[in-house]
Parts: C-alpha cells; sequence; structure tokens
C-alpha cells in the first residue's frame, strides 16, 4: 500500500454488538482501583465507547465538565439486566446525591444512538454511542482532547430503583476522550 504524507484513514466505527474484539477501539483505560476496562473511539461526530468490568449489578458512569455540587448536573448513563434483558438509559443527575433521574423525565431526550451488552457471571461488557454534541441540556457536550470529570459507579444488585448507597463510585478527575 502506498502511504500518502499528510493522509490519514479514515477511523472505522466499532460495531455496537456487546462483544470487544481487537483492535475495534482507538483508544482504553484501565481503572485499576474499579477495574473497569473503558475503550473509546470518535468517528465523526460519534462517541462510540466500551465497558468491561466486574460487577454483581448494574454499572454506570458519568461525566460532568466541573464538580460544583457533589454529582449535580452529571450526564449518567446506567446499564442493568431487566428480566434477562440488557437495559442502557441516559440519565440525569438532579440532585447532588441519590439516584439520577431519566432524561426524559426532566426535559430531556435518549441521547444513546445505539447500545448492547452482556453480563456473563459477573463480568459485563457494554457498547453504546451517542453524538458528541446531542444538543440536549442534560447531556455533557464532548470535545476531544477537552478534560472533564469521568465517574464510574458499579451497584450491589441489578435495580437501579433502590438507594445508591451501597454502590461503589470512583471520580476521575482530568479525563479526556
Amino acid at each position: 500500500m502506498l502511504a500518502v504524507p499528510g493522509l490519514a484513514l479514515a477511523q472505522r466505527a466499532p460495531t455496537i454488538d456487546g462483544k470487544i474484539v481487537a483492535g475495534e477501539y482507538a483508544k482504553t483505560f484501565k481503572h485499576d482501583k474499579s477495574g473497569m476496562t473503558i475503550s473509546w473511539s470518535i468517528v465523526g461526530d460519534t462517541l462510540y465507547m466500551a465497558l468491561q468490568v466486574d460487577s454483581p449489578g448494574w454499572i454506570g458512569i458519568a461525566m460532568m465538565a466541573e464538580k460544583d455540587d457533589k454529582k449535580k448536573g452529571a450526564d449518567t448513563y446506567i446499564f442493568t439486566m431487566d428480566g434477562g434483558k440488557f437495559t442502557a438509559l441516559d440519565m440525569i443527575q438532579v440532585k447532588r446525591t441519590g439516584k439520577p433521574a431519566d432524561d426524559t423525565e426532566e426535559g430531556g431526550k435518549n441521547s444513546i444512538l445505539q447500545a448492547a451488552g452482556t453480563y456473563a457471571g459477573k463480568t459485563w461488557t457494554v457498547e453504546f454511542s451517542r453524538k458528541l454534541k446531542t444538543g440536549d441540556s442534560n447531556d455533557m457536550d464532548i470535545a476531544p482532547g477537552q478534560k472533564f470529570i469521568f465517574m464510574i459507579a458499579v451497584g450491589p444488585e441489578m435495580s437501579i430503583k433502590e438507594e445508591h448507597k451501597k454502590s461503589e463510585r470512583w471520580y476521575i478527575e482530568n479525563f479526556s476522550l
């Protein structure tokens, strides 16, 4: 193949199927304390993200530009098995603590374009996509290279209706995609 200086091949969009294959994502980060591996690619105006972690229950991530009032305002995504069926939720942290609310209940929209996940044993593999700028005021606009706070949470059970006090959480300061 002939290499042309200054010409880069376009990144191919990952397949959102709940399975991660070698080379599917452009970047990967392993969070040692939670054990979560976060992989992502940005293709055009779309973020493709994959998560892998062991958890006895639901898993979640959240993004926020800055931490003013604990978790309030965090753009949140929770993944669970509901009756054996994979469920992906686009949510917003309305209060400074407690569980988040569904975006659609707070005047927003579901900004998840595609999502797929598997749960085997206690191991989650989740893939989802969303626009970098969704047009939803409940979602954080994402700019590649811009630093933000990335949160990871794992729940003790699959039900997200229970209080989140028993969930484990980690904050990653200065994260960027």
